[in-house]
C-alpha cells in the first residue's frame, strides 16, 4: 500500500471519529461539574477556613469520577479504556483536562499566600478545557463559558476576595446552568436533524 493510500486512510479514520465524538451529548460531565460546585456553595457557607480549603482540592479533583458514576444513569460513555479502544479525540481532550490539573501548579503557590485565592485561581483554571471543547464540536458554548466564567470570576476576586469560598462557586454553577442549556440545545437539534422524533415542547425550543 502506498504512502499516501495510508495517509488518505487515517484521514478517514479521524473524519470518522471526530463525527463520532460530535454526535455526544456531552451532558454528564458539565452535570457532575454542577454537583460538586453546589457542594462547595455550601461548605464555603458552613464550613471552616481549613475545611473549605480541603472541600475544592477534593471536590474539583473528583468531578471525573462523579461523572464517571452519573454516566450509568444518563448513557453516555464515560470509562478509561486502552489508547487503542479509545477515540482520539477523546485522548485529546482527556490531554486538555489533564493540563487544566497541571495549572494546579500556579494555584498552590497564590493559595499559600492567600487561601482565599483557591477557589477563584482553580475556577478559572479547570474552565480553560472549555475552550478545545468548542473546537472540536464546532459550537460557542465552550468560548462562551471559558470567556465569561473568567471574567466573572476575575471581578468577583478583585471585588469580593473575602466571600471567595461562596462567590466563586455560586459563578461557576450559574454558568454550568447556562451551558448545560445550550448543549442540550444543541443535542435536540441534532436529533431533530436525524430525524428522530421530538416532541412538541422540546420543537417549541427551535
Amino acid at each position: 500500500m502506498s504512502s499516501s493510500s495510508v495517509s488518505s486512510n487515517a484521514a478517514i479514520s479521524l473524519d470518522q471519529q471526530l463525527a463520532e465524538f460530535r454526535q455526544r451529548r456531552f451532558l454528564t460531565t458539565p452535570l457532575a461539574g454542577i454537583l460538586v460546585w453546589s457542594v462547595l456553595i455550601l461548605t464555603g457557607m458552613l464550613l471552616s477556613p481549613k475545611a473549605q480549603v480541603l472541600a475544592v482540592f477534593i471536590g474539583t479533583g473528583s468531578i471525573v469520577y462523579v461523572a464517571m458514576f452519573l454516566s450509568k444513569l444518563t448513557g453516555e460513555k464515560l470509562k478509561f479504556e486502552s489508547n487503542k479502544k479509545r477515540n482520539f479525540f477523546d485522548t485529546l481532550f482527556l490531554s486538555t483536562v489533564a493540563m487544566s490539573f497541571l495549572c494546579y501548579a500556579l494555584a498552590i503557590p497564590f493559595f499559600l499566600e492567600n487561601y482565599r485565592s483557591l477557589p477563584f485561581t482553580v475556577a478559572v483554571l479547570t474552565g480553560l478545557m472549555w475552550l478545545p471543547l468548542s473546537l472540536l464540536i464546532k459550537h460557542w458554548v465552550g468560548i462562551f463559558h471559558a470567556v465569561v466564567r473568567t471574567v466573572l470570576c476575575t471581578l468577583a476576586w478583585i471585588m469580593y476576595p473575602e466571600h471567595s469560598f461562596v462567590l466563586q462557586p455560586v459563578i461557576v454553577v450559574t454558568m454550568y446552568v447556562v451551558s448545560i442549556a445550550a448543549l442540550e440545545l444543541r443535542w435536540k437539534r441534532m436529533q431533530a436533524e436525524k430525524g428522530l422524533p421530538v416532541g412538541y415542547l422540546e420543537k417549541m425550543a427551535y
